[in-house]
């Protein structure tokens, strides 16, 4: 069996072009390049992750002393590992990915506003949404910043759905901007849901988070419309 590799991603922040077409990616041994990506950190926590390579896929890291009830609660900020694509959109896209989960959660589609940065100047995500899968369903997370500069979330809308442990899943999500508002359409495993968010902004960092137990990406796909 050949031996994990711990990948931390090297960060650069400057000014970055929008996104559009249509990108393809395999998180499999040497299928992806990880300069294609910016990793950003919970603002919650001071944990920084990183991304364990394994041969069709990519885990987040998480302690190997901890147990799977651990990770759900004390220890959750040591299992979150997220990252985006380089370059935001601007426009309506779908993006989908195939992921799997060890436990009970917590694979998820990232959509994130302006990306912030934490006191050591590392990325930190500010406003954004996360798209989760889970074995009793899919939820929506809208998190935000407070008057005091606080995370804050909500749950904007949820399916219930039984999922299974160790089954890899297809998760896609559509984004279109309608007169009516953002409309966002969310589809796995045969079961389909949509709501408006109407705060959702036109440009848009996408990305996949690893959290709250062991979690695997096989792929991803973002395109534009």
């Amino acid at each position: 069996m050949k031996s994990s590799k711990v990948i931390i991603i090297v960060l650069f922040m400057g000014v970055m072009a929008c996104f559009s077409g249509e990108v393809n990616v395999s998180f499999a041994r040497g299928g992806w390049k990880e300069a294609d990506w910016t990793m950003v950190k919970c603002g919650r926590w001071p944990n920084i992750g990183a991304w364990v390579q394994q041969d069709d896929h990519i885990e987040n890291r998480i302690p190997a002393d901890a147990t799977k009830d651990e990770m759900l609660g004390q220890r959750a900020p040591e299992t979150y590992t997220s990252m985006v694509w380089k370059t935001p959109v601007t426009t309506s896209f779908t993006v989908r990915s195939t992921m799997s989960f060890d436990y009970l959660m917590a694979p998820l589609i990232v959509l994130a506003n302006e990306l912030g940065a934490d006191a050591n100047g590392y990325p930190e995500y500010k406003e954004h949404w996360e798209i989760v899968l889970w074995n009793e369903g899919l939820n929506v997370w809208h998190h935000q910043r407070n008057k005091e500069g606080k995370p804050t979330w909500h749950r904007a809308a949820q399916l219930k759905k039984t999922f299974e442990k160790d089954k890899k899943y297809e998760l896609t999500v559509s984004v279109d901007y309608t007169v009516k508002g953002p409309q966002v359409t969310i589809m796995c495993d045969g079961a389909c849901f949509s709501y408006l968010e109407h705060d959702l902004p036109k440009k848009l960092y996408v990305g996949v988070t690893g959290c709250e137990g062991l979690n695997r990406f096989y792929d991803f796909h973002l395109r534009t419309k």
